[in-house]
């Protein structure tokens, strides 16, 4: 016997970034997310947080598309303005 999935095949996939952003969505910033995003609002750019940091630019970059996805935003602009209503700076 066949399973729905062999039936009736999804007209579409999620890709993979965007089931991993939904994932994210309403989860909790971790203390180096909001030290990043501190940084991120003072105007510093990846580059200068990851020498902050002591740490690689894909790092920064990293937390930062995690930060965007717990706070369900797309950009750093957005980021800020979303911490700051929610009152985590």
């Amino acid at each position: 016997m066949r399973g729905a999935e062999e039936l009736y095949p999804p007209l579409y996939t999620l890709p993979n970034a965007i089931r991993r952003r939904l994932s994210l969505a309403g989860k909790a910033l971790t203390a180096t997310e909001l030290e990043i995003l501190r940084w991120a609002s003072n105007g510093k750019t990846v580059w200068e947080i990851s020498q902050i940091r002591a740490t690689s630019e894909a790092t920064v970059k990293f937390h930062l598309r995690n930060i965007y996805g717990k706070l369900d935003v797309n950009n750093r602009v957005q980021a800020m303005n979303e911490a700051a209503r929610r009152g985590l700076y």
